[in-house]
Formats: C-alpha cells, structure tokens, sequence
C-alpha cells in the first residue's frame, strides 16, 4: 500500500477547501497552489502550506501542468488532487504526475484519455451493448459533414464539444440555417477551454432528465455504484440544483440504470470516483451520455444520503485499498439537495458578476452544510468560474429537505455581490419543482422571462426603501460639519426630507419627517407608515414599521446599499443622485458590456449597415461567451473597443445610429 503524508490540491476555491477537511480528518497535510489574484483567497488562509504558481488567468496558473508538478515537488507533497475542472480530467497531466513520482488522486491516464473524448468514448459503449444517444460523431467536422447529418438525425440537435463539459462548447440547433454560426462559437468556445475544438452532434431531446450514477472502482476489481442524482435543473447546460434519490426513477428503474452503470465501468477498468451520465426520456428509456473521470460539483448529495465520504474513498483508493463499500451493503437515508451559489445575475440573462463580499454570513441551522469558498471581503474576478458555494440540505424526505433549503436560502447572507440565491428560492417554490415533474428544459419554460416573473411585494419594496433610508439617515446625522452642526440639518424643521433609490430597476422616493427619538413619518407613494430606528450595531439594522419590529443586515459600498431583508432575500438600493448630471460616457445609440470580460471577436465594422438581431461583439467572462446583439436595425457608426481587450461592466462598446436618423 502506498503512503500519501501530504497532498497538493491542484484547484482553488470551495473545492480546494473541501478536500483539505478530509485530509485533516485523516491527519494528511495539505498544499494550496494559488494564483496571482487568489494570493488572499480563503483556501490559501486553510491550507497547512501554499506556494504561489503566478499569473491571472487559468491558463497562467491552475492549467499549468509543470508549475503544479514543480510545486509538488518543492513541497514534498506524495499526491495531487485535481478537484474537478481545470486539469483534473487531462491525460497528459495525468502521465506526468505518474512520471514524477506524485499518484494522482484519480482514474489511469489511459481512462481519463478514453473518456476524455464523448466520440472514443461513445464508439466504447456501443461495442459494449450500452444505449447511446443517436448522433454523429466522426472525423469529418466539415459544414456539409455536420448539415447531412443533422438532418438525418432530425432536428433540433446539440452541438457539443468532444472533449469537454460544463455547458461550454454546447449549443441547441433548431434550423440548418443556423448551423454554420453555431459551429463557430462551440469550436471557438471549446478551443479555448479545453484546448480541443473537436464537435459531435446529437440528438435534442425536448423533454427529458439528467440522471447520473456515482461511480468507484478500485485496483482490485472491485466496480460499485453509490446510487443516482437528478441533475435536470440546469441554466446554460450547466447543473444548478441537483438531488438524491431522484424523484423521477421507481425501484426497478433504478436498479436497471445502477447495474448499467457498473457496467460501463467494467467496460473500462474503471479506477478512482467518476460519474456516468444518462439522460432519461419521457418514455423512461435512459440513453449513456458521458462518463466524467473525477469527483463532481454535486457530490455532497451523495455523501449525506449514504454517509460516504467520496474523498476520503478516493484518497484510500489511491493508496491501494480495496472498496469496502458498495450499493449492496450501503442504504440511503433520507433525502438531499444541493443549490449552486453563483456570482451571476438571474434577471440578465445569467450574466457573471463580480465584486467584493462586504458580508458573508452561513446561518447554522440543523440538518445544513456549506460547502463555500468565500467570506466576508473575498473578492470574486473575472478568471474563474461564477461558483462560490454550495448549500446542501438534509430532510427525513423530499419536502422536508426542501423546506430546509428554502429557509436556508432565506437566512443566508450575502451582500455587496449580485448572486442566483433569490432566482434559486423562485425555482424551489415552483409547483414542477415541488411535485417532481420538471426536466431539462424547466428554467425555459417557466423562467424564460425571469424579470417579469419576479413581481416582488410593493410592500416588501418598501420596506427595503425604508431601511436604505434608515440607513442612510443615521450615517449623516452621525456626522458633523465644520460647525458642528448635524449633517442633513435643515433651516425649517417641518419641511419634510426626501432620499431616493433605485431598487431593482424600481426609482422610489422617500419622503420622511424625522420626530423624536430615532422616529419618522414616512410618505411612499402616497402610503404613509411610521417607522423607528431602534438600533444600528455591526452591519445590523433594527426598525419597527407600522409596529413590525425586524432585523435587516446592511452593507454599503460606495453609492450603493445592499440589504438582506429577513424574509425577501438580498437587494440592491442604489441612491439616485438628487441633481442627476449626464455622463459624458452616455452615448445616444450606446451598447454597453452588460458585464466585465474579454472582447472575444468583433462580428461588425464601422459603416455596416445592422439588422435587428445581428450578432455585433463576442465577450468572454467567467469561462462562458455572450454574443450581444443588435435591438433595432442601424448602421455601425463608431467602434470603442479592441480584440483581446478586458472591459469592466457598462463600458460603451460601440455606437449605431438609427437608420430613420
């Protein structure tokens, strides 16, 4: 048996934590790896030991296989985790960590390498009997190649990239018209995050489940499966809500998918933790779709059903061990689900956000687990993925754990980061979630137009307006000027005061006459209410309105005011300036980066004539490409940005006059 003392974990952020509280448990010393701009992230503070590997982005840093190598070996460390993402399905990396005397934490380089490709992959369990998904997948990537085909499979069809995973290089075609464009971003996409532009097509299933297998084997033989999670709640092609067991498989079905399962891993000599993945359509015919070579995002579901450490296993696995543990003598209890915190705006369309953590705050509650990689003052960039946490929670069923995730939601807080926390409560209380009828295709049906969706209570609107009012009010009158006098002291005390704030796209002004002892009369709309200030101590703010007493937590930044409300979630109230100025950068006919990236590609240039619809710039953030698009037909009449070039959030990009002007 082989002896692992310390291990070097080759990712960052919550998975980096997470594998550094097993090695702990199991008295093995851990080394972070970090990069330029995670000098200060938290899983550097956790780790016994962390060597800087430079750089900003990926490719500098966490994608660099010598300078991993190279820090294992600075550090004596006897054995690599990869996490998952960045290298922790890549053959190569896998060779040369066998080369320099490190065992990766994981499957064979022969595996990974196999598996690595959905074609090689896809031809292995066809040999072996095992249902695929009809598609194409050969050498042959020409247009034509990939226009005769899709016809033949009928449409609509899925164009996905042959190495890779996560929603990148994926996208849906619904006409052969569309083919030729699409087929550009998902190569340009898995190009650059997976160094493999290599496509397959497949076919589209309008209504179908994500359904996938936790997979482990060992160097004995030995192939089991911990049972299934249900993946189908996805925005993006990418997983957001997962849960075990799955609502959608009777007994029989799933011990028909489990023995499938191993099966696949037979066909393989599978080694080490991995998934296979199904999709399951309405007819419950399940169709293999992958095998992913390493742990998954989604494992904690597993773990609080089964009471399966899935790191600890793989850990023993790379020393040698044989598995102890399998479906037949391991039972699941109860039921769990996990939500995906990302820095992302539901509302824009799933744009990544960025900022500073002013609170971070995990409610300890029974029966919850944060699995997180930020805390107050962390801050979250560009470069990396927009997942910062997970939040798991564990009920005796179904609903029970469901009301612990949305009461979890409720008291989680977050605050100076836009994030989905809000858009995840919407998803819980949707009657296709609760009754286990969604699949894939959930968010775009029931949250296409998740603006519109969302109708927040005026009154809860209002009572945040209060709070940032509150809030603001104390700050001033906690000041003096060169007088002495009160900040915000007025010549005529009866006159009333006003702030006002932009809160979610709503402007709402907030007439106010302060009386006596932290107390107001308040007008909003023509609504009256009065209100008291009863306390303000680190960061939370007590009121009383119209005799409610509550507790909201406040940070601000700048002109901007984030409020936890108890029961609402997490908002934004932005003070409107009372004497608005124009800004010079506000350009009639502007495109504006609805978020902070690299400019991939410019589809336009100066003088072209536009149609509405038309793709005009390409930008990159957090590892996914928005195309922005024209609103209204016009003519390119000034361009402000460069290929290659990084722009923060609401730069003007270009200009179009219309063409009645």
């Amino acid at each position: 048996m082989k002896a692992i003392k310390k291990i070097l974990i080759a990712n960052r952020g919550e998975i980096a934590i997470r594998v550094m509280r097993t090695c702990r448990e199991m008295g093995i010393a851990t080394v972070a790896v970090y990069s330029d701009t995670d000098k200060d992230a938290l899983f550097v503070k956790q780790a016994d030991e962390a060597i800087s590997i430079g750089g900003l982005q990926a490719s500098e840093s966490y994608l660099n296989q010598e300078k991993i190598i190279n820090a294992a070996k600075i550090t004596g460390a006897d054995a690599i985790h990869p996490g998952y993402g960045f290298l922790s399905e890549n053959a190569i990396f896998v060779k040369k960590c066998t080369e320099a005397g490190v065992i990766f934490i994981g499957p064979s380089a022969e595996v990974v390498e196999v598996m690595g490709s959905k074609i090689r992959s896809k031809k292995i369990m066809q040999k072996a009997g095992i249902p695929t998904v009809p598609g194409y997948n050969g050498k042959d990537q020409s247009i034509d190649i990939f226009i005769n085909e899709s016809e033949k499979i009928g449409f609509p069809i899925l164009i996905k990239a042959a190495a890779g995973g996560g929603g990148k290089g994926m996208r849906i075609v619904y006409d052969k018209k569309e083919i030729a464009a699409s087929i550009e971003a998902a190569k340009r996409e898995a190009q650059s995050s997976f160094g493999d532009d290599t496509l397959l097509i497949e076919k589209y299933f309008e209504s179908a489940k994500h359904i996938e297998f936790q997979l482990f084997g060992d160097h004995h033989g030995n192939y089991t499966h911990f049972f299934e999670r249900e993946c189908s709640i996805q925005r993006r092609f990418q997983k957001i809500i997962e849960e075990s067991p799955s609502p959608s498989l009777t007994p029989e079905l799933r011990e028909k998918m489990g023995k499938t399962a191993i099966a696949v891993a037979e066909s393989i000599q599978y080694t080490n933790a991995g998934t296979v993945e199904f999709i399951l359509d309405a007819e419950n015919n399940f169709y293999f779709l992958e095998v992913n070579t390493r742990l998954q995002v989604e494992h904690p579901v597993t773990e609080e059903t089964t009471g399966i450490d899935l790191v600890r296993l793989q850990i023993e696995v790379a020393k040698g061990m044989p598995l102890k543990a399998n479906y037949q003598n391991t039972h699941q209890q109860g039921h769990a689900i996990e939500c995906r915190i990302y820095a992302e705006d539901p509302a824009t369309n799933f744009f990544p956000a960025t900022g500073t953590v002013l609170i971070w705050n995990e409610p300890p509650l029974n029966g919850i687990r944060y699995d997180s990689g930020v805390a107050s003052g962390s801050k979250v960039d560009i470069y990396y993925d927009p997942m910062v946490a997970k939040i798991i929670a564990k009920g005796n069923n179904r609903e029970e754990a469901i009301q612990k995730m949305q009461n979890a939601l409720e008291k989680f807080v977050i605050l100076g980061l836009t994030t989905n926390k809000n858009f995840l409560l919407e998803i819980l209380k949707h009657p296709s979630f609760s009754d286990g009828t969604f699949d894939t295709h959930f968010i775009y049906k029931y949250f296409k137009n998740y603006t519109d969706s969302k109708k927040i209570d005026s009154e809860i609107i209002n009572e945040v307006a209060i709070v940032a009012m509150l809030s603001e009010w104390k700050e001033r009158n906690d000041q003096t000027d060169n007088n002495g006098r009160v900040n915000g002291w007025r010549n005529n005390f009866y006159q009333n005061n006003w702030s006002t704030f932009d809160i979610g796209g709503d402007v709402i002004k907030v007439e106010y006459r302060y009386k006596n002892n932290n107390t107001f009369d308040i007008t909003i709309n023509d609504k009256n209410f009065k209100a008291e200030l009863v306390s303000i101590e680190n960061n939370s703010l007590t009121c009383i309105i119209n005799s409610h007493r509550k507790t909201f937590v406040v940070a601000k930044s700048k002109e901007e005011l984030f409020i936890h409300h108890p029961i609402a979630g997490s908002f934004k109230a932005t003070v409107v300036p009372r004497f608005s100025e124009s800004l010079s950068s506000e350009k009639s006919g502007g495109y504006k980066a609805p978020m902070p990236g690299e400019i991939v590609k410019l589809l336009v240039k100066p003088g072209e004539e536009v149609v509405s619809g038309k793709g005009l710039v390409v930008i990159s953030s957090m590892k996914m490409e928005t195309t922005i698009e024209a609103h209204s037909d016009g003519i390119v009449e000034e361009i402000f940005i460069t290929e290659k070039s990084f722009v923060e959030a609401n730069t003007v990009l270009l200009k179009i006059s219309s063409q009645e002007n």
